[in-house]
């Protein structure tokens, strides 16, 4: 599998303001996504990626930011996706807790 390119959660934040279009994709456990995620992020469990994207993702040229608690598991989902045809998946750096620190909203 090849390494997603991974975003500094400042990078993320600019562009998801600049495309209010582009998906965020939270890979973490049911329990951590009940504490909180991002505004709008989509979940998929991790190992649930592959089979649900498509369902829930149809257009593979969309922008694409995947996440998980730390920073492991989100690029793995990216790469994945992007092994899957999607063109635009990336990976926020440092995951969800980067998320978190930079103080931006969580429901």
């Amino acid at each position: 599998m090849s390494e997603a390119e991974q975003v500094p959660v400042e990078d993320f934040l600019a562009r998801r303001k600049a495309n209010p279009k582009a998906i965020v994709i939270d890979v973490r456990d049911d329990d951590k996504w009940k504490e909180g995620h991002i505004p709008g992020a989509i979940h998929i469990e991790k190992s649930k990626v592959a089979e649900e994207i498509a369902a829930k993702v149809t257009d593979k040229n969309v922008e694409i930011f995947c996440h998980c608690g730390g920073g492991t598991s989100g690029p793995r989902a990216a790469a994945l996706l992007n092994e899957l045809g999607y063109k635009n998946a990336k990976a926020i750096k440092g995951g969800f807790r980067s998320y978190k620190a930079s103080g931006e909203k969580i429901v």
